[in-house]
């Protein structure tokens, strides 16, 4: 039985874009709605601050200065807001104080911002850094990765869920079996939420109200997709390192979230998501 230690939780947005609708759920509107870029600041009582995820950040434009990285950003004009190292800053905390971040996955709009904690160790799923660590020009642009916003060391600084601790998870988490213990303490259970690329890691923990969390990245890009299992336009097809198993994925999603309602699941595009939570940054 997982003891799944406790840890503080904020979600935060840095940054946000606008696309239509029915861009990510099917049948949706025509209207542009704005989808922000969230992610997590973790507390943990050992070892101390971390983040999953960045958003997006002031190296998102230096990035997609030249071509064919500026496509980017023609496709998704970006709204930057107030910076997450601002964010951090009112929260007491430098980002010489982030100790570690989590990579959900490699795309601009969850790692613009690693060049903003030169001190952090990273950990990210192996295969999804396999996938585009060698990528340029238009091959990395069809697969949302701007090589310019990993920081030069790294390689030195990164390591991979895949070598911690393999745990079975509680049958309640069904279809979801096993995970990985990131910390060997049982606060962080690390597991992959494949299709949308190749792994793509997916956060469960227990916050600071005894509420059980997980975060899910881009596997869903909003609440309406998982609890009415609606699948984006075909167009997304494009964007997907797998279509099929990005299906398979949230229809896991929607079961898990179907029988385990104390289970809150956060997509990290999601305006009812980001509105719902305000009150864990308190």
């Amino acid at each position: 039985m997982l003891k799944f230690k406790r840890v503080r939780f904020s979600l935060l947005k840095a940054g946000h874009c606008h696309h239509p609708e029915f861009v990510t759920l099917r049948g949706g509107s025509w209207r542009n709605i704005q989808f922000p870029a969230l992610c997590a600041l973790l507390e943990h009582p050992e070892r101390g601050a971390l983040l999953y995820d960045t958003g997006y950040a002031e190296h998102f434009y230096a990035a997609t200065q030249g071509f064919p990285y500026r496509l980017y950003r023609w496709v998704t004009p970006i709204h930057l807001g107030t910076s997450l190292i601002e964010q951090l800053a009112q929260r007491g905390l430098s980002s010489a104080d982030i100790t570690t971040v989590l990579i959900s996955h490699f795309h601009g709009d969850h790692v613009a911002g690693l060049h903003d904690f030169p001190h952090a160790q990273f950990v990210a799923m192996q295969s999804d850094y396999d996938a585009v660590q060698q990528l340029t020009g238009w091959s990395a642009l069809k697969n949302g990765f701007l090589p310019a916003l990993l920081p030069r060391d790294f390689a030195a600084r990164v390591s991979f869920v895949e070598t911690t601790r393999r745990v079975n998870l509680p049958r309640e988490f069904a279809p979801f079996a096993e995970g990985y213990d990131l910390f060997g303490d049982e606060s962080l259970m690390a597991f992959p939420l494949p299709g949308h690329v190749a792994a793509q890691m997916g956060l469960l923990f227990r916050d600071q109200h005894d509420a059980l969390r997980l975060l899910i990245a881009d596997a869903a890009w909003s609440q309406r997709a998982i609890t009415e299992l609606r699948f984006p336009a075909p167009v997304t097809r494009l964007l997907f390192s797998d279509t099929a198993r990005y299906r398979q994925t949230l229809r896991q999603l929607h079961e898990l979230q179907t029988h385990h309602r104390e289970l809150t699941l956060i997509p990290s595009h999601c305006t009812q998501t980001w509105q719902s939570l305000q009150q864990t940054n308190a």
